[in-house]
């Protein structure tokens, strides 16, 4: 994430009288009693200009709209049934799941620690929905990323440095990336169908990609994002053919955030 320090080359305006640049934090009067005049009050500012380049504008209008879409999405999903007046707990526990998924979601993308209690929120009503709803490779794919929330905090804290910021690996590995993908897509597949799930290929071909993205993740590795582009898309197909409009469109919501953290993750620093 990009550090931008604003405590240099400050203006500060006394009444009328331009005193010239300050560095903040800074006490106007400071001086003024050792000095042996009176302590001066009254009216007084800060000033600062500061430029952002037309990339930079470009990307904050890029994150506004991107916002705006993944909130309008998960949003469309949940008000219909909100409004209709016919909640069941399939309804509750789809609409926690949603919340939490875009709140989740958001704060990944900003590398804030604390996100992994937002999506563990989120993988127990993901449990649930998937349970009741027998698609049980996201079942257990929920019941993974859940593990996994406390491996990656504790990941992403070894993987910080000095001054906080997340180091995250850019470098892309097919490889390891595909036998994952692999594995686990036949894995969930046969477990699906042992248990008599539904949209068994569909599933295991998305929770296949969903184990290997998360995985990725917690890790501190770029490619994740990636991968949960077409995740999210999969996910919005998914549940929107079992009719649980709520969480598909958060999914498609999160295409939005994915976008927006694979330009954060970018500019973080890197190995």
């Amino acid at each position: 994430m990009k550090e931008i320090l604003l405590n240099d080359n400050w203006l500060f305006h006394k009444e009328n009288e331009v005193e010239g640049c300050v560095t903040l934090p800074h006490t106007y009067n400071a001086v003024d009693g050792q000095s042996g005049i009176s302590m001066w009050r009254g009216n007084g500012f800060y000033k600062k200009e500061v430029l952002f380049s037309e990339e930079d504008l470009k990307e904050k209008i890029f994150v506004i709209f991107a916002f705006l879409v993944s909130i309008g999405f998960t949003l469309y999903g949940m008000i219909p049934t909100l409004f209709s007046g016919d909640l069941n707990i399939l309804h509750v526990l789809s609409i926690i799941m949603s919340i939490f998924g875009f709140i989740g979601t958001w704060t990944l993308a900003i590398q804030w620690q604390h996100t992994f209690k937002a999506n563990g929120v989120q993988n127990v009503a993901g449990i649930l929905v998937a349970g009741i709803q027998g698609v049980y490779g996201e079942m257990f794919k929920s019941c993974y990323y859940l593990s996994t929330e406390f491996i990656g905090h504790y990941n992403w804290k070894k993987r910080r440095n000095d001054n906080g910021e997340l180091v995250v690996d850019k470098k892309f590995s097919l490889k390891d990336v595909l036998i994952a993908v692999f594995f686990w897509t036949f894995g969930l597949g046969f477990i699906s169908y042992w248990m008599g799930g539904q949209k068994i290929v569909l599933d295991a071909i998305t929770n296949g990609l969903s184990f290997t993205a998360q995985q990725r993740q917690v890790k501190g590795h770029l490619d994740g994002y990636y991968i949960w582009l077409v995740v999210d898309l999969l996910s919005f197909i998914l549940y929107l053919s079992i009719g649980n409009p709520i969480v598909a469109f958060s999914y498609l919501g999160m295409v939005a955030q994915g976008f927006v953290g694979i330009i954060i993750w970018k500019k973080s620093q890197g190995q």
